[in-house]
Parts: structure tokens; C-alpha cells; sequence
């Protein structure tokens, strides 16, 4: 293959997926390892936490987290489903076909814990500050 911008802009595009892959699956380990969390999960009580009052519609979640609406319907019922105390569904008030799910107080100690060790694995993948300012300007350029 010869070596032109394009097919350079291919082996990066390349590159960075494999990255990402590599990444999310120690993220996917240690997770599943320390608190029995998929990687998903993580991200849904991430988001939550970060939401107005901590509760965000399932339809929220979906483009946040990147599933479909059937997929965080069975994610959010199979959390409800370990018994852990999480999260709580409830219908809203002002469109009863809508239905929220809500963070409760163990839901954000459960995100608190696994947060230090996303930052641990991030570190550990990335651990060159050059590396960690390459990833924040990528974020800038999503943002625009």
C-alpha cells in the first residue's frame, strides 16, 4: 500500500480503534472484577450522577450511553434485577409514557468507588501527560 495522506489517515483512524478496544476492555475487566460492572453500567450511573437531580429518561441514556432503547430498557431492568439498590425507574408525572430511572444514595457511592479505579486504568493506558492533553484536544475537536 502506498504511503499517502489518505491511507496515513487510515492506519491513524485504524490505530486509534484498536486503542479504544484495548481500553475499554481492561476498563471492562477491572470493573467487572472490583465491583461487577460492565462497562455500560459504569456509564449509565456516571451519567445519572451527573444529571439534574440524578435521574435522567431512558431515552436520555440511550444516545448517551450508545444503545438502543430495547438494550438500556433490559440494561436499567437487569441492574434492577441484582438487587443492588442502584437505581429506581419511575414514571413521570407530566407523561406517563415516559419513564426516568434515578440514582439512589448507593447507586452514587457504587460510581464514586468505581471512578477511582477508571482513572487508575486511564492512567495506567495513558500514562504520558502529552497522551492525556492529545485526548482532551480530541474532545475539543468533538465538541466544535
Amino acid at each position: 500500500m502506498k504511503n499517502t495522506p489518505a491511507n496515513d489517515l487510515i492506519t491513524s483512524w485504524l490505530s486509534l480503534s484498536h486503542i479504544q478496544m484495548n481500553v475499554a476492555a481492561a476498563l471492562e475487566a477491572k470493573l467487572t472484577e472490583n465491583y461487577q460492572l460492565s462497562l455500560k453500567e459504569f456509564y449509565v450511573l456516571l451519567f445519572l450522577s451527573e444529571a439534574p437531580e440524578k435521574k435522567l429518561k431512558l431515552q436520555q441514556l440511550e444516545s448517551m450511553v450508545g444503545l438502543s432503547q430495547s438494550a438500556v430498557s433490559r440494561l436499567v431492568s437487569r441492574f434492577e434485577a441484582k438487587g443492588c439498590g442502584a437505581l429506581e425507574r419511575k414514571v413521570c408525572d407530566d407523561d406517563r409514557r415516559s419513564i426516568y430511572t434515578s440514582l439512589t444514595d448507593i447507586g452514587q457511592n457504587k460510581v464514586d468507588r468505581a471512578q477511582v479505579t477508571v482513572k487508575e486504568v486511564l492512567q495506567e493506558a495513558f500514562p504520558i501527560a502529552d497522551t492525556q492533553q492529545l485526548l482532551e484536544q480530541l474532545v475539543q475537536l468533538k465538541q466544535q
